[in-house]
């Protein structure tokens, strides 16, 4: 489990999450409310399916060069909306205590990437993501 986790509120934009994600090089976030409940968990995969321009079946240069104007809008609009609207929810958590393996195949079976670690009181304390878990078999 990795602690100082790093969240998003429900109230920010797509936009700054996609900075957020960038600047501390990672791929998703627990999202809190005001009161610093988990509500769910936004990810890169949450944010790309915002963006409605469908034919990515094509290279993605040969999109750009053809179609930049339609893929830039696409993106402005889906940076608009708030975390709350994107977010996956409920999240799928875990306990301090879960075992690696559990938690392992929790991720499997969800087909999640990523696992918050609340306390009794469901306060955050942790994530668990993919990394660790091999960190855990290799360490």
């Amino acid at each position: 489990m990795s602690k100082g986790v790093i969240s998003v509120r429900t109230t920010n934009s797509v936009a700054e999450v996609i900075k957020i994600l960038r600047d501390n090089h990672i791929s998703g976030a627990p999202v809190l409310d005001e009161e610093n409940e988990l509500k769910g968990i936004i990810s890169e995969y949450d944010i790309l399916k915002l963006i409605e321009y469908k034919p990515f079946l094509a290279p993605f240069l040969e999109l750009l060069e053809e179609h930049p104007d339609d893929i830039l809008n696409a993106v402005r609009l889906a940076s608009k909306k708030s975390v709350e609207e994107v977010m996956s929810k409920p999240p799928i958590t875990v306990n301090p205590d879960t075992s690696v393996s559990e938690a392992a195949l929790l991720m499997w079976d969800k087909k999640v990437n990523r696992l918050p670690v609340v306390d009794k009181n469901g306060n955050l304390v942790g994530i668990i993501a993919r990394a660790d878990l091999l960190k855990a078999f290799y360490e």
